[in-house]
Order: structure tokens, then C-alpha cells, then sequence
């Protein structure tokens, strides 16, 4: 009964430090989505700019813009796609976390009456 409690908080807390790593690996990739897009609007600003746009030291702007505001909206879904995945995430770790919790309590209890069982022999 011990090796499968054992077992069960190895498992649990593999889990939760595979969990954690896709968190990072998702908060970083958010960051540079983030990162990228700040850079973008640096260059073009607009949301929209028609296709034969004009701009003083570009050349083709306008197809260049709308180049560009594609790619701000696709990182943008991106971006949301990061955030549902970083909520079933957190759901899947709080669940991980309340099963590990709830294991080392039962194993805690299981050493106490152990502990008593013995207390008791050594007094009678």
C-alpha cells in the first residue's frame, strides 16, 4: 500500500513539473508573440491601409502594410490560441496540485497511526 502511495506523489509530481515547464514554455512564447506585434505596429501603425498606399521614404508601402497587418492578426490568434492553452493548463495543474496535496495528507495520516501503533506497543 506504501509503494502505491509512493508511486502515486512520484507520478503526481512529475506531472505537475511537466505542467509547470509547458507554462514557462507558453508564457515565453506569449512574451515574444507580444514582442513581435509591439515591433510591428512600430512599423506600421495602421490596422488597415489600402493596397496602393502611399509613404514618404517607403517603396510599395501599401502592399508592404498590408503585409504586415496579416501578420499582426494571425500573431494576435496566436496569442489567444496561448491563452486558451494556458488556461487548460492551469486547470490540469490546480488539479495536479490538490491530488498531490491530498496524497501526502493520506500519507501523513498512514505514518501518524503507524507512529501511534508503535507508541502503543512500547507502552504495553
Amino acid at each position: 500500500m506504501a509503494h502505491s502511495s509512493e508511486r502515486n506523489i512520484a507520478k503526481t509530481r512529475f506531472k505537475i513539473e511537466d505542467l509547470q515547464k509547458r507554462v514557462a514554455v507558453l508564457e515565453a512564447t506569449r512574451e515574444d508573440l507580444e514582442r513581435q506585434i509591439r515591433k510591428l505596429n512600430d512599423s506600421v501603425p495602421e490596422d488597415s491601409v489600402e493596397a496602393n498606399a502611399q509613404k514618404d521614404g517607403y517603396v510599395a508601402y501599401g502592399s508592404y502594410a498590408q503585409s504586415v497587418i496579416v501578420r499582426k492578426e494571425n500573431l494576435r490568434r496566436s496569442l489567444g490560441d496561448i491563452g486558451e492553452q494556458s488556461g487548460r493548463l492551469a486547470g490540469e495543474l490546480k488539479v495536479a496540485l490538490d491530488a498531490l496535496d491530498s496524497f501526502e495528507r493520506i500519507k501523513a495520516r498512514r505514518m501518524a497511526a503507524k507512529a501511534e501503533k508503535a507508541m502503543a506497543r512500547k507502552a504495553g
